[in-house]
């Protein structure tokens, strides 16, 4: 991970945002999608799963592997993202951001930042588990 590929994240984390707000606002904030539902509903919850999934391509596979349990398991009550999670996303890639641009300027001997691993993890928490499986398979 480095600072070009954490802000290729900051402006995935934005169109996320973005996709994640017009889903709630049309459809309710824990919405399930049925066979009944509007093509819309199943059209932005597919741009939403498909948008974490190219979040997950951009981190580590360690940070796939390994994610941390930093933040609540949304999908375990609702079927598809919500803003509020989708902020907290930014924020940990904006944290991100930081730690990369941290270690750019000052490096480790080790050549290795365990902030940065730290935050790849939390991000990778953050995605809805099919999506980090379906990344890590891909890195490998």
């Amino acid at each position: 991970m480095n600072t070009t590929t954490a802000l290729q994240l900051a402006a995935q984390v934005a169109e996320l945002t973005q996709l994640c707000t017009m889903f709630q606002a049309k459809f309710g904030r824990r919405y399930i999608i049925t066979p009944d539902s509007p093509a819309e509903a199943y059209e932005l919850h597919h741009a939403i799963c498909e948008k974490q999934a190219a979040m997950a391509a951009l981190l580590d596979e360690d940070a796939l592997l390994n994610p941390m349990k930093k933040a609540a398991e949304w999908w375990r009550w609702q079927g598809t993202m919500d803003m509020a999670t989708a902020g907290e996303l930014a924020w940990e890639i904006n944290h991100l951001v930081a730690s990369c641009a941290y270690f750019d300027a000052s490096p480790c001997a080790s050549g290795h930042s365990p902030t940065v691993a730290a935050a790849q993890e939390a991000i990778a928490g953050m995605l809805h588990p099919d999506v980090r499986s379906r990344a890590a398979v891909a890195v490998r």
